[in-house]
């Protein structure tokens, strides 16, 4: 009988959060994956974009930096086999429960079942819980099952009566909850005869000093209650996220350190700071069939070698082609693996400009690569702007750019650069040409504004 697949991503989960000394919140569940299962303690994700994040998971490649996010499980030809077209072939069954607005962007066409998308007021605790294990009661083996959790996403909404937390202890508080839910979904199946991926799309910037979903002032006044009254509640909004953006403004004046600048200034309209590893280090754990128990593996890896990975496990010929993605079957057993240059990209749609996300070049969308030592990156346009380069065995938070130091580093960055570049347009299929139309463009700028990111 072949094995079940459950792949869980939690949206906006930091690294740092799961494994490691700067982990703090108790989650006993994940915790239990981790030892009883294989964490890969350097992740690596290709994008801050949700939807081009799972494009280059679904079809195992890195992404040119103007490419467009529809259609992205079967971003190659359309009459070539896919990951998931292979899984129908094996007898899968395959469905997905994801936010509305990741559906649109054209992943719903290609699962058996695509009526499980939720709202974005959906979340575990008010009815995702029921309605996710609810359908994992109902699924024929072998099944595949695709989770995209986004209760970590910024604002990080919990029930009226927390409000009153600060965006850090929302996102805790979260990260509890998802811990709690994952019991209950692991009581669901059979362990032995699933495996089950869960990872994350990308990190994010939590700061320290955001304020709570609903501004309490203490202050209780008729005059307050009749203000409060005429001003409409998306003015008071407003204002409040200007209040909390100037106080994080205030906060990071009054550091040096870069890492925490960063932490108190993003925005998630800013470019120019979404390839730190704040972003881009994720989790990933493997867990359940065929996988050993209690093994940390932390040589550097990317999210494009998950489906690589899988299907090795189970046996599949993968005829997927072109992909960049490699099978980690040889760490699982322990045999030498060499780590390959990481393409990262910042872009979110083809046409950035044409989109208006972004109309300043010198913090504008970015390209870079990550390798074992170093972190390069620079604006995707021009070579000379925006350059980041780090020493990430000798800075891990990324403190000290020392881009004017190393020429020679650059230019080795740049050649791998320009080779993967090279490789991905050749890669690209002649029946993948079409452009993204207007309406496309509409609707995927309306997503991304909804989910704060213009």
């Amino acid at each position: 009988m072949k094995p079940n697949i459950l792949f869980i991503t939690i949206d906006s989960l930091r690294a740092d959060k799961v494994f490691g000394n700067q982990k703090v919140t108790s989650i006993p569940n994940i915790d239990s994956l981790i030892k009883k299962g294989t964490y890969f303690s350097n992740a690596i994700t290709t994008n801050q974009f949700t939807a081009q994040v799972l494009q280059s998971i679904f079809t195992s490649k890195f992404l040119l930096d103007n490419e467009e996010i529809k259609n992205y499980s079967t971003k190659d030809n359309q009459n070539s086999d896919t990951y998931l077209s292979i899984l129908k072939k094996e007898g899968y069954y395959t469905c997905a429960t994801c936010q509305e607005d990741v559906f649109i962007q054209g992943f719903k066409e290609k699962f058996d079942d695509i009526n499980t998308s939720f709202k974005s007021e959906d979340n575990i605790y008010n009815g995702l819980q029921d309605k996710i294990l609810r359908k994992l009661s109902e699924l024929t083996q072998p099944w595949f099952y695709y989770i995209h959790l986004e209760d970590l996403h910024t604002p990080c909404i919990v029930p009226e009566k927390l409000q009153y937390l600060k965006l850090f202890e929302r996102y805790e508080k979260n990260i509890s909850e998802i811990d709690l839910f994952i019991k209950k979904i692991l009581e669901k199946i059979e362990i032995d005869k699933t495996l089950i991926i869960i990872t994350a799309d990308h990190g994010e910037y939590i700061s320290p000093v955001d304020g709570s979903l609903k501004e309490i002032t203490g202050v209780k006044t008729n005059i307050k209650k009749v203000v409060k009254k005429l001003i409409p509640n998306k003015m008071r909004e407003q204002v409040h996220l200007k209040k909390q953006s100037l106080n994080r403004e205030i906060h990071a004046s009054q550091t040096n350190i870069p890492h925490e600048k960063r932490i108190l200034s993003y925005k998630r309209e800013m470019m120019d700071s979404v390839l730190f590893d704040d972003i881009i280090h994720i989790p990933l754990i493997l867990y359940g069939y065929s996988i050993t128990p209690n093994v940390v593996i932390n040589q550097q890896i990317c999210n494009i070698d998950i489906f690589p990975t899988v299907f090795d496990l189970l046996g599949i010929f993968n005829s997927t082609k072109n992909n960049q993605g490699r099978s980690l079957m040889p760490l699982l057993k322990n045999l030498k693996f060499d780590s390959i240059p990481i393409y990262l990209t910042s872009q979110a749609i083809t046409n950035t400009l044409k989109m208006n996300i972004t109309k300043d070049e010198t913090s504008g969308p970015l390209i870079g690569i990550r390798t074992d030592d170093f972190k390069y990156f620079r604006n995707y346009a021009d070579l000379k702007k925006n350059v980041h380069l780090y020493n990430l065995k000798n800075d891990p938070l990324e403190d000290n750019n020392i881009a004017d130091e190393d020429e020679e580093i650059k230019k080795e960055m740049e050649l791998h650069i320009q080779k993967i570049k090279e490789n991905l347009t050749l890669s690209k299929s002649k029946n993948n040409k079409d452009e993204i139309n207007e309406n496309e463009i509409r609707r995927a700028k309306e997503s991304l504004k909804k989910m704060g990111y213009i």
